[in-house]
């Protein structure tokens, strides 16, 4: 595992559940009948001026929608550095231009969509709009790609100790890349229901997207996230990735709170084994059934988890086993993209 000691002031996020409030957190369920969960985008008014937002993309308002609520969240106007992951990049303009490469037949193409279609398209806008000149990097690593992120984050702080970085993580879910992932067996072609992505081993998982940030330093604060720990890895099977957790010594964390990145697909029996071993006695918690998959998806389970512990609240939507925890201290997040694997210990 790797020792992180990172401290996460504020979160901010959209997603398919929901957009992160002042009021409330997730006070209502998400209920569905369906295979695909598209985010519930908020109003840009006063985060995004209307010139430029006419241009953006989704993947791209999204995350900077996101960024401006952990800014707020945080009583801060502008990061020390970036740090950002995503899985997919800006499919919606790479889609655009590869369609104009091919009806074009390659001529007279504008530089616009191409620009527009690289993976660090969002942090740049995000500094552009910003006015942040400082580090910035976009990490494409699959379903790791916002761990990676926050590794990042990591070692830019050993460096600068006294500075915050904001980091996230996002991605967007077009037509196109569903059809695909469908047919590669990653999201279902099922219609199916919230309760459906914890109960059973779908075929495939349900489609989501969204975009999640936090402001991130060394510092603690009284209402601060600590990350104590962060243990990736890549596993052929379920036995394997049960080999990897039972050399973590779970038995020696006295977690509040256990939140699965559980989404229902052939790893659903994962989860089952490691709360018959470890967590028979502890509340667990899931996020998925309420947001649909992604490749970074992670990002939105950590910003969740932020709020739960700063408002010692657990919504009775995300709450799968046990009783609600009275306080909320110590929390392990396991979570899943096809074959990478993540642990987080929080506190």
């Amino acid at each position: 595992m790797l020792n992180m000691d990172l401290y996460i002031h504020s979160a901010g996020w959209i997603s398919a559940a929901g957009t992160q409030k002042e009021d409330g957190f997730l006070p209502e369920a998400f209920s569905y009948e369906g295979n695909r969960l598209n985010a519930q985008e908020p109003d840009y008014t006063g985060m995004i001026p209307p010139m430029q937002l006419r241009r953006m993309s989704k993947v791209v308002r999204m995350g900077i929608a996101a960024t401006r609520l952990a800014l707020k969240n945080a009583g801060i106007e502008q990061p020390d550095a970036i740090s950002v992951g995503t899985a997919m990049g800006c499919l919606q303009d790479t889609e655009t231009f590869l369609n104009k490469l091919v009806t074009q037949n390659e001529q007279m193409l504008t530089p616009t969509a191409f620009i527009q279609s690289t993976h660090n398209t969002v942090a740049g806008q995000i500094a552009l709009l910003l006015g942040c000149h400082g580090h910035n990097l976009t990490y494409v690593h699959r379903g790791h790609s916002f761990e990676h992120a926050l590794i990042n984050t990591q070692l830019y702080l050993q460096q600068h100790p006294d500075q915050v970085v904001l980091a996230g993580g996002l991605d967007e879910l077009i037509n196109t890349s569903e059809t695909l992932m469908q047919r590669a067996g990653v999201y279902t072609t099922e219609s199916v229901k919230p309760e459906y992505l914890l109960q059973q081993s779908l075929n495939g998982t349900v489609a989501g997207e969204g975009a999640a940030f936090m402001t991130v330093s060394l510092k603690p604060s009284a209402n601060a996230l600590k990350v104590e720990q962060l243990h990736l890895f890549k596993a052929k099977n379920i036995e394997q990735a049960l080999e990897q957790f039972a050399a973590l010594g779970f038995e020696n964390v006295n977690a509040d709170l256990v939140v699965f990145g559980k989404s229902g697909d052939e790893h659903t029996g994962l989860y089952n084994e490691l709360q018959q071993q470890y967590f028979s006695k502890q509340p667990i918690a899931a996020y998925k059934h309420q947001t649909g998959e992604f490749g970074t998806s992670s990002a939105l389970g950590l910003a969740f988890i932020t709020e739960m512990v700063q408002k010692n609240i657990v919504p009775d939507q995300l709450l799968i086993a046990g009783e609600k925890p009275s306080s909320i201290k110590k929390v392990i997040f396991i979570n899943h993209y096809l074959n990478h694997y993540s642990c987080w210990v929080l506190g």
